[in-house]
């Protein structure tokens, strides 16, 4: 059976399926939580965390009358109301946060996203520092190029209409070209609209442009944009199928860390009961303090799964696009800056 069709030539469902892509996404599903990513992930996250913390803590002692993250639910899939907030009362804050940020997983997830791609195109598995390794040989112009030109292109646009703004606030001459030349910003302005629809239907394709292809930033960017532009309800498609992974993953995975924890905590709370009168009473600090630090390592983990289900499903939603639009290979995967086999750094020796 190929091509979605059966021996007589029909097409059936399993078919079907395997041609749109339903089963690439369930087989990326499971290589989410495979080869130490995971790991990875919830390590990037943790550092992210601590950036926070320590960001926001500076902000309280700087003398500001709120702390920006009471804002945020950080690396919570489930709700973005924090965004608007940020951009709108915290937004200093959130360029001190984001910069930073951006550096980190422009390398974590660079390394995540490799070692998915090597999975789901059925490449021989490669290790953490491989993936690592060839991060770092495309990290200045591929990954990091893909997280910032797009916000770059946004902010320049942006500053435009600001200045115009500037413009049209003198008095008189403001007024006469501002409302003649208004046409200026507004096209600018639906530029932006049009940019923001791209990127929120396209972006999460950018960086896998790089560790598929091993191409520089602009170009991942680039084609990303022609593939939701030939594609877009392929391109919407595959972003919702994304989502659904997301959003199932992270309200399983939360329901499964409340559901430990409960039983958990239920049956020590019975064991001091049974052996001490201590019971919930509990007043060693230390103690609490290491087993908050656990369970918060668990919800990281979590977190750090959902992270990778997110770039796993990138992965695969830019293989199928780049196979639709290009004809390539869903299984092809470039292979430049990786070895077939571990160098050798001792000369061979020629027997007589």
């Amino acid at each position: 059976m190929t091509d979605g069709a059966g021996e007589n030539g029909n097409p059936t469902i399993g078919g079907w399926m395997r041609d749109v892509g339903v089963f690439d996404f369930l087989n990326a599903w499971r290589n989410a939580f495979g080869g130490g990513v995971v790991l990875l992930a919830t390590a990037g996250l943790m550092v992210s965390a601590v950036w926070l913390w320590t960001l926001d803590r500076l902000w309280s002692v700087s003398g500001a009358k709120t702390e920006p993250s009471n804002l945020l639910q950080f690396v919570d899939w489930r709700s973005f109301h924090w965004i608007y907030p940020l951009i709108r009362e915290h937004w200093f804050f959130g360029v001190c946060l984001l910069i930073p940020l951006v550096f980190l997983w422009s390398l974590i997830g660079g390394a995540i996203l490799r070692i998915l791609a090597c999975k789901q195109t059925e490449t021989p598995n490669v290790s953490i520092d491989r993936a690592l390794e060839y991060t770092i040989q495309h990290y200045w112009k591929g990954y990091l190029v893909a997280w910032a030109l797009p916000f770059g292109f946004g902010l320049l646009v942006s500053i435009l209409v600001v200045l115009y703004g500037m413009l049209m606030a003198i008095p008189w001459v403001g007024d006469l070209l501002g409302g003649a030349f208004f046409f200026i910003p507004l096209a600018l302005g639906c530029l932006l609209a049009f940019g923001l629809l791209v990127v929120s239907v396209g972006g999460h394709l950018f960086s896998p442009g790089v560790a598929v292809c091993g191409v520089v930033g602009a170009d991942a960017v680039t084609n990303a944009v022609s593939f939701v532009l030939n594609r877009p309800v392929r391109a919407i498609a595959y972003f919702v199928a994304t989502c659904l992974m997301i959003w199932s993953t992270a309200y399983l995975l939360t329901y499964f860390v409340q559901l430990a924890e409960s039983i958990t905590m239920g049956l020590i709370s019975f064991g001091e009961g049974v052996w001490s009168t201590r019971g919930n009473g509990r007043s060693d600090k230390t103690s609490q303090f290491l087993m908050n630090c656990w369970l918060g390592g668990l919800h990281f983990l979590a977190k750090g799964a959902v992270t990778c289900v997110f770039l796993s499903g990138s992965v695969v939603s830019f293989l199928l696009l780049r196979e639709t639009v290009d004809g390539t290979d869903r299984r092809e995967l470039c292979t430049v800056g990786e070895y077939t086999t571990p160098p050798s750094f001792v000369e061979p020796v020629e027997m007589p």
